[in-house]
């Protein structure tokens, strides 16, 4: 499971076990480092508008997903270069 843990104004995001999926073709290229980020444990700040979705500071720049814990998956729903 996909660890929230109360941090500040933002969320622990930490897995090895869950799926990262693009939802898009043209994110596929920066799976390996959200993969990496999860792996080890980033932080994270969830939109106030959508549940489960979080926007997440990362080496190279920003992504934004959606954690669906029932299906152990994390969907990259959008990267920004930083």
């Amino acid at each position: 499971m996909i660890a929230p843990t109360a941090q500040f104004d933002g969320i622990w995001l930490q897995s090895r076990n869950y799926a990262v999926v693009p939802l898009n073709s043209q994110l596929a290229g920066r799976i390996s480092e959200f993969e990496r980020a999860i792996q080890r444990g980033v932080p994270a700040s969830p939109d106030s508008h959508r549940h489960d979705f979080y926007d997440v500071e990362l080496e190279n720049g920003w992504a934004y997903v959606h954690v669906r814990d029932d299906a152990q998956t994390v969907y990259l729903v959008a990267y920004s270069c930083s």
